[in-house]
């Protein structure tokens, strides 16, 4: 019924009895299955309410979209928590990343993303204090367009976010993240290396996400997705990188012109 698009997300499930008169299996059958939805995260129970489809998150692939921005297009509730906002100085990996000098200083900025109230990512993002100066947790709302780090540069301290290149790989969660997230630790998930650039090329921010959902884009022809080790190569240093065939390595180059809000 859901692969055949009967029921869609958000749709009420028929109770034990229907399913047991629609497909004619016994109440065991129907529980397994139920179970195994459920598991799968297919299926959703809403107390005093009942099984629901799942309306399923996902993040695109195309331009630059704040968590935010392409939550409420898809008709969720989004709303974030700050973990921690601190000033550190950047490690050799951020540094080259970031292209700053050995004295430079940047903003880490840790915070555990919601959906309808419930936890599906966890950014973290390294931002020169140079383009953000004065940055502090209050500028952020839990709610509201404040919620996202994109729409603060882009109104607060007028920056242009030109460009972003991304690396998606599969990885396992550690046991704090999971924790956080509400998952098994040790369980597969979706890991995004991210740089934002500016209309001149310089990288605005790198962010290290995680996200408990999927990714969809809609390609045509042959010249819209480049695949490019070589982007690995230059931006990324070759201990953050396991060029390994076993792993999922997608490289996006994704393009985008700015357009205010």
């Amino acid at each position: 019924m859901i692969e055949n698009k009967d029921l869609k997300p958000s749709d009420k499930i028929p109770t034990e009895l229907e399913l047991m008169n629609i497909f004619d299996v016994s109440r065991t059958t129907i529980r397994r299955a139920v179970n195994n939805l459920l598991r799968d995260n297919f299926i959703e129970i809403i107390r005093s309410q009942g099984t629901f489809i799942t309306k399923k998150f996902y993040e695109p692939l195309y331009g630059i979209v704040s968590f935010t921005e392409e939550a409420l297009n898809q008709g969720f509730i989004p709303s974030m928590k700050i973990l921690n906002l601190n000033i550190i100085e950047p490690d050799e990996e951020i540094t080259t990343i970031l292209k700053l000098k050995r004295s430079s200083e940047v903003y880490k900025i840790k915070r555990l993303r919601l959906l309808n109230g419930k936890p599906i990512g966890i950014d973290t993002t390294y931002l020169s204090v140079n383009y953000a100066p004065n940055f502090k947790k209050t500028d952020f709302e839990e709610h509201g367009k404040k919620q996202s780090l994109y729409y603060l540069l882009e109104h607060k301290y007028k920056l242009a976010l030109d460009q972003s290149e991304e690396i998606i790989t599969a990885n396992l969660t550690t046991k704090k993240d999971a924790k956080l997230l509400g998952l098994k630790s040790n369980i597969p998930i979706i890991f995004v290396h991210r740089i934002i650039f500016l209309p001149n090329k310089s990288p605005l921010l790198f962010m290290l996400s995680i996200y408990n959902c999927s990714f969809k884009t809609s390609l045509k022809g042959r010249s819209n997705l480049q695949l490019s080790l070589k982007f690995c190569q230059d931006y990324f240093p070759k201990n953050i990188l396991n060029l390994n065939l076993s792993n999922l390595l997608l490289t996006s180059h994704l393009e985008s012109t700015y357009h205010p809000i």
